[in-house]
């Protein structure tokens, strides 16, 4: 099993087990290194973590410095405050020169933020104290952090992972109140290039692309989508040559690709169980494993059905049933098979499209977003 979970991880996927995604890669990394902002969206687990996490590796080497801030668990002004001032220290003392002067040289950057320092064994330690209210000190702490880099001469990148989250902070004012004081620094930002990276597109695009809001066109838009399928096919047969020194049947792979939809996430979990194996899989271990994912996570999957109105329950159930997923959601045989009416029907493929379960692929056709749920719905139903 050690060999799939190095080359098919489930967590965060770099280096030998980071398949394709050349295009974005290069976007992104000239995006970082030419100070061009960045917002990037893709549906949960679908690589958004790895893609980042692979780009900061690629430009550690020309000296960018970057720092993460995870805003998933943030719950209000206060904690966002707190969380990027963190990132900022940590970066910014990172990045300080060597010698007595480098101190005297923060200390001018982050000046609004009255900055102390101390020297111990892990090295340089900055602690910048909040200037007032979270929106000032956000807008402070990023401007203090576009000066120090630009006084030590350094490119930084600054990762906001669930920037969506941004939406549901308390108190209600607070999201749009926050979006202006980080529009404020990052507009100004000569040394500071930001990625803004999230998993719900309707929150995210209300951000970037809607005009009244504070942070409209201040970003180029990076969509993840799933890997290619000749990718993954040329992915997997080097993943097999390495493990067992043979290649896995062409028709063994499809069936693989077609259970998982190419869905990053549970291809890496279904081939790090069959990676486990001694001999190349057989087109039955594809299906008894896939089986096994199933059975574990289609309950938990599920569990957001019973939440969902009638509606769209049973136009979820109804695209599941197709493998091949569904043309016309709104076609009268479909709808009518739904026993709803028109207008029912498209408003509820536009609420599951809204909140990410179903999307469209790029053949047109319709399917849900979690090949879990799609194959949980087809056994049950």
């Amino acid at each position: 099993m050690a060999a799939g979970m190095d080359l098919f991880p489930l967590g965060i996927a770099t280096g030998a087990a980071h398949c394709n995604r050349r295009e974005e890669r290069a976007e992104l990394s000239r995006n970082i290194a030419g100070g061009t902002h960045t917002w990037l969206w893709g549906h949960r687990r679908t690589g958004k973590t790895s893609l980042i996490e692979q780009v900061l590796q690629d430009l550690a080497r020309s000296e960018i410095a970057a720092a993460t801030v995870d805003l998933l668990v943030a719950h209000d002004a206060e904690d966002l405050e707190g969380r990027l001032r963190t990132a900022v220290e940590g970066v910014g003392a990172r990045i300080a020169p060597q010698g007595k002067q480098a101190g005297q040289r923060l200390a001018e950057a982050f000046r609004a933020l009255s900055p102390e320092f101390s020297v111990g064994a892990m090295g340089l330690k900055i602690r910048l104290n909040p200037p007032g209210p979270p929106t000032r000190g956000i807008t402070e702490m990023l401007l203090g952090l576009d000066r120090a880099a630009g006084m030590v001469g350094r490119r930084v990148v600054l990762v906001l992972d669930e920037f969506q989250q941004l939406s549901h902070l308390s108190p209600r004012t607070a999201p749009r109140s926050l979006e202006g004081a980080i529009r404020h620094a990052v507009e100004r930002s000569a040394n500071v290039a930001y990625v803004f990276s999230g998993s719900q597109r309707h929150l995210l695009a209300g951000m970037f692309e809607d005009e009244e809001r504070p942070l409209y066109r201040l970003c180029r838009k990076i969509t993840l989508d799933r890997i290619g399928e000749a990718d993954y096919r040329a992915f997997i047969q080097h993943a097999s040559e390495t493990r067992w020194r043979q290649p896995v049947a062409d028709d063994v792979i499809a069936r693989l690709l077609k259970l998982t939809e190419r869905h990053p996430y549970y291809v890496n979990a279904l081939c790090a169980r069959l990676w486990g194996g001694e001999l190349p899989p057989e087109i039955e271990s594809v299906e008894a494993h896939w089986s096994r994912i199933v059975d574990e996570d289609g309950r938990v999957a599920a569990g957001r059905l019973q939440r969902l109105p009638a509606s769209q329950r049973a136009m979820l159930k109804a695209i599941a049933q197709s493998e091949d997923g569904v043309e016309h959601p709104g076609s009268h045989q479909f709808v009518s098979s739904l026993r709803l009416p028109a207008s029912t029907a498209n408003h509820a493929r536009a609420a599951l499209e809204h909140e990410d379960l179903i999307h469209r692929r790029g053949d047109g056709r319709w399917t849900l977003v979690d090949p879990v749920l799609s194959s949980y719905l087809r056994r049950s139903y």
